[in-house]
């Protein structure tokens, strides 16, 4: 057909210019790029073997067909049937329609509580309570267009997908963005001058998490000081706002008012035009010379109401005619019922949560459409359905009622063909659904259903998905668990015995049938770090294994590996550990080493058990299972370096996942397809590798041992970037999303070209250098971190008073060996008014960990008390008397910091105290036993200390007591006792001059302890100014454990 006779949307002219223009769907011809389509939000909970009918009902399916009599068949969130259905005990639930009438509902919003007034915590709940006001009121989608708060509409949007909040689905916005004295309202408002600062400004909403971005561009009547009819943004400004936002695949909407913010939004490209209520000829030309790219959304109900329903709100009508509402209305009404004649896309919704348009009268707005812009009522429906679900780019499963969508609708009881009116009565909303789920309904509407009992036995679900994530926790520890597509959940895998598995590797070890429920299914948020399913190896991969793909890479200019097309034999490389990324996370595109970024789409094997030289015939045994892997390539580095490795072993350039199955829950033939930015790239299937997976195995296996867990990168079909015509490369924005056969889609965005790189940040992190005693806190959940030095201790505060007590244990011990003595002082009352007593364990003892690049000390843990004692979070009261009360070794620490810091060692309480220095001997012993705990752990010597260290009358009558000791012993982290042995043998050089200790001291030794031996304890006693000697008969070295009455009694003369 000759060009001529077609017009710019494809219709047939007549010679006289008047083919019908379509005025039901002309958001049909309305094109937003696929770069710019929103994050494709799911609302969890709704439950996947839910099943519900309505039953004998009016279906207005919104594609602007007449009205039908059927059923509608909803199975989980999507509608399964629009038509009669004869079994009714299909359904689980049923509802009698009565032939009222069933139709879709959405809603752009527009509205701003009470706007500036708000604080943050207030706002959060009126927009929280205004979001189940728009579901109340059978509205089941909204689009944003501004947020009085920054991250407001985020944090609604999140809190309503996770299930948290009823509400509507929801694309979020920002503050709207103005220059400098050209905001709307106070307080609500992101200023920004000039094209560099609003390129920054949207910059920092696209951080946010927005959807969209709102540019103030025109002013508002009501203001008095900013006319509708002035436009405050400059070209520049608004070009620079629309390059910026669409190259970050964010889409812009505007309050444009103006004639000439009207043009601006059209010549630069602003995708949703607010209002637009002052268009001119020219402007009504342009924007039907470009209404594919445009939707309007004139808010018509705000300047009715302003007009004729405010001064019950003290507006006065002829105020509002006076600063020009009705010349403004009157030239709406105008403006589109001329953009509705010519097919240009117009939708309801408006702003409200104001006095004069408060939430829930929404649908005012369609009656508006219906009585002054010349739509039908029909038109008007289908344009609050599926021309929103057009807006938020999801005409294909929202905005109908038809099998696929999803089952968002309501059940009216009325006609709203014939009375538009009747969806501003919340009575007449019988049935409100969202996502398959009753959000409203009267028990009178369902229908008892006798459901076959076959059907009430329980699924036994197949937990096959495995999905990788790291635990939101701080402790950096991974988990496995079966992720659960349709319900969006992850149920936590593990050993029978109940032990977490940590990785896939334990997982394909022990096999599918030793793998349970560890725990109930929980949300899968965007909170959750999901992970590669599996990591830490290199990928093995092969090139040129499809046969089309061979020959568009030899005659691509790319391929340096051979002569010919077609490979004689499997042409295998490697992908580094470090190029591997999760689903969802972003591939980079490194500045200065790639211009030919591409895609491979690929299904990866994963191999189940170890094998050296394995026949093809055999190699299926050895398949555990498949996942998918995104074979990203830097075309010309491939090509350069005449090898592959270079080219695709970048960071971040082999994303896989979601998941990985196991193949006995998989069909034989796999399907694997990539598209990039919503468009078809490649397809294929499993079965047509030129080299099957058992030859891969073979190959790979003839002089190298497969272990259980490597991963075989199959190769790429037909239809990568340089195979396109011209070549296609991928850049900053793109959306790759690979999906296969039982695996899901695995979906990556390319970054900007100068982002930071976040996987040589994660490897920088990475250690190989242990920390002992961390498991034992389940990777340090509930230790205290102190802000300078970086350790980890176990911390635990009791009473309020303000006077501390400092409880210091000695090597072998942790804070447990004070609990008998606080409980004989009555000290292990919480609300202890006189004292607060503050307990903890020193490095690599108790529940505190320790480093191997921490080397122990008495001047360490004396720096460890120090900052412990400054720590802002812990609020203790060191301004006042504080009491350090040491045990052992704790002694040196204890006499240590009192000689740094005399102003907050006010007293010192001495149990035990070894000699200071310690002399050679000691020094020695300390020594061995470090190097014996560390060959042989910690029974030998725990027996040997706990025998030596005790009475002769504990070790006979006090059998709790020495068993007391033994446990306390037993209980240590070998290495972090040996470091506390090296930290005591420290003292040896020690220079602390005890005479000019200031502090008052109560020393506490036990007759028969030879660690610190009476004669020293009373030696010590004579060294120092202000000191008091208790001698314990028939104790050992481990006072509170032998003789706790004794010890109390003696601590007792010096507290109370």
């Amino acid at each position: 057909m000759a060009p001529s006779v077609l017009d710019a949307t494809g219709h047939m002219l007549n010679g006289f210019g008047d083919h019908k223009i379509d005025t039901m769907n002309p958001h049909d011809l309305v094109y937003f790029d696929k770069r710019l389509t929103p994050k494709k939000y799911e609302i969890k909970g709704t439950k996947p073997d839910s099943k519900i009918l309505f039953s004998d009902v009016n279906i207005i399916d919104s594609t602007g067909a007449d009205p039908f009599r059927g059923d509608v068949y909803i199975e989980g969130e999507l509608v399964s049937k629009a038509m009669e259905l004869k079994n009714l005990t299909e359904a689980r639930r049923a509802h009698q329609g009565c032939r009222r009438n069933i139709k879709q509902t959405v809603s752009i919003d527009r509205s701003k509580s009470k706007l500036g007034e708000l604080g943050v915590e207030e706002h959060t709940l009126v927009s929280a309570r205004s979001a189940q006001t728009y579901l109340d009121s059978g509205y089941t989608m909204a689009f944003g267009a501004a947020s009085a708060k920054e991250r407001l509409d985020v944090v609604i949007r999140d809190a309503i997908n996770d299930g948290k909040l009823p509400g509507p689905r929801y694309l979020a916005n920002g503050k709207e963005m103005a220059v400098p004295d050209g905001e709307l309202v106070p307080g609500i408002t992101a200023f920004a001058s000039g094209p560099l600062e609003m390129r920054e400004t949207i910059r920092h909403h696209v951080k946010l998490g927005v959807d969209t971005i709102k540019l103030s561009m025109s002013g508002e009547q009501i203001t008095e000081t900013r006319d509708a009819q002035d436009c405050y943004y400059s070209h520049e400004e608004t070009a620079a706002c629309v390059d910026e936002a669409h190259r970050l695949g964010v889409r812009l909407c505007a309050h444009a008012r103006a004639r000439d913010s009207v043009k601006q939004c059209i010549q630069h490209g602003v995708d949703i035009i607010y209002h637009a209520s002052w268009i001119d000829e020219e402007g009504m030309q342009m924007l039907d010379e470009n209404k594919i790219k445009h939707i309007v959304a004139p808010g018509i109900n705000w300047l009715i109401a302003t007009i004729y329903e405010a001064s019950a709100f003290g507006y006065a009508q002829s105020k509002a005619e006076e600063v020009g509402y009705k010349k403004e209305l009157d030239a709406a009404i105008k403006g589109l019922k001329e953009m509705h004649r010519r097919g240009i896309t117009v939708l309801p919704g408006g702003d409200y949560g104001f006095a004069w348009t408060p939430h829930g009268t929404y649908a005012r707005d369609l009656e508006h459409f219906v009585k002054l812009l010349d739509f039908t009522p029909m038109e008007t429906l289908v344009a609050s359905t599926a021309g929103v679900a057009k807006l938020f780019m999801r005409e294909d499963e929202l905005g109908k009622i038809k099998p696929g969508y999803y089952a968002d609708c309501i059940l009216v009881d009325g006609d709203p063909i014939k009375d538009i009116t009747v969806l501003q009565d919340h009575d007449k909303l019988n049935v409100i659904m969202i996502n398959g789920r009753i959000h409203k309904a009267s028990y009178k509407e369902f229908i008892q259903v006798e459901v076959p009992k076959a059907d009430l036995v329980p699924e036994v679900q197949s937990l096959t998905n495995y999905v990788a994530y790291a635990l939101d926790d701080g402790t950096h520890r991974t988990r496995i668990g079966h992720l659960d597509i349709k319900a969006g959940t992850i149920t936590p895998l593990s050993f029978p015995s109940g032990t977490p598995f940590e990785n896939l590797y334990q997982a394909i070890e022990v096999g599918s049938d030793q793998i349970v429920a560890g725990d109930d299914p929980f949300p899968l948020t965007d909170d959750i770090n999901i992970l590669p399913p599996i990591s830490g190896r290199d990928i093995l991969a092969v090139g040129k294994n499809y046969a089309e793909h061979a020959e568009e890479f030899h005659a691509s200019g790319y391929d340096s590996s051979d002569k010919v097309s077609m490979p004689s034999h499997p042409v295998i490389f490697t992908k580094r550990a470090t190029s591997i990324i999760a689903n969802e996370e972003e591939i980079l595109l490194h500045e200065g080493f790639t211009e030919t970024l591409d895609y491979e789409g690929e299904i990866g094997v994963i191999i189940g058990k170890s094998g050296f030289q394995i026949s093809e015939a055999e190699a299926s045994q050895y398949i555990w299972g498949y996942t998918i892997i995104n074979d990203v390539t830097a075309r010309e580095k491939q090509r350069d370096h005449k090898q592959f490795f270079i080219g695709k072993s970048a960071d971040s350039y082999c994303p896989m996942g979601p998941i990985a199955v196991p193949a006995h829950a998989l069909p034989e033939i796999l399907t694997v397809t990539t598209k990039v930015n919503g468009e078809k790239r490649q397809e294929s299937t499993i079965d047509k590798l030129i080299f099957s997976i058992p030859k891969l195995i073979e190959t790979l296996s003839q002089s190298q041992t497969l272990r259980p867990g490597d991963v075989i990168a199959t190769g790429t079909p037909m239809g990568v970037g340089f195979g396109l015509k011209p070549p296609t490369f991928l850049k900053p924005g793109d959306m790759v999303e690979i999906s296969v056969t039982g695996l899901g889609t695995l979906r990556n965005k390319v970054s900007e070209a100068k982002a930071s790189n976040y996987v040589a940040e994660r490897v920088k992190n990475e250690t190989s250098v242990p920390v002992n005693n961390l498991s034992i806190t389940s990777g340090g959940l509930g230790l205290t971190t102190l802000p300078q030095s970086g350790k980890r201790l176990d911390v635990q505060r009791i009473g309020s008073g303000l006077k501390l007590l400092v409880f210091m244990h000695g090597l072998g011990g942790n804070k447990s060996f004070f609990s008998p003595l606080l409980a004989q002082l009555g000290l292990n009352d919480p609300e202890h008014k006189q004292y607060t007593s503050l307990l903890y364990d020193f490095e690599g003892h108790g529940l505190s960990p320790t480093s191997a690049r921490s080397t122990i000390t008495v001047s360490s843990l004396a720096d460890d008390l120090y900052e412990l004692l400054k720590l802002e979070s812990l609020a203790l009261p060191t301004n006042n008397q504080v009491t350090l009360i040491a045990h052992s070794m704790a002694c040196l620490v204890a006499e240590l910091f009192a000689s740094r810091h005399p102003d907050l060692a006010h007293q010192l309480i001495l149990i035990g105290p070894p000699p200071c220095p310690l002399p050679q001997a000691g020094y020695e012993a300390s020594t061995q036993r470090a190097a014996k705990v560390r060959a042989e752990g910690m029974r030998n010597v725990a027996v040997a200390v706990s025998t030596a260290g005790t009475s002769a009358k504990t070790r006979k009558e006090r059998p709790v007591a020495f068993t007391a000791v033994q446990m306390s012993l037993m209980s240590q982290d070998p290495e972090g006792y040996a470091k506390g042995c090296t930290a005591l043998a420290s003292a040896r050089d020690s220079t602390i001059d005890l005479t000019t200790l200031g502090s008052e001291v109560l020393i506490v030794a036990g007759e028969e302890d030879k660690v610190s031996p009476k004669s020293w304890a009373e030696k010590l006693n004579n060294m120092l100014a202000k000191s008091r000697l208790e001698i314990l008969p028939d104790v050992g070295h481990w006072h509170c454990f032998e003789d706790v009455e004794g010890v109390a009694n003696a601590i007792r003369g010096v507290l109370l």
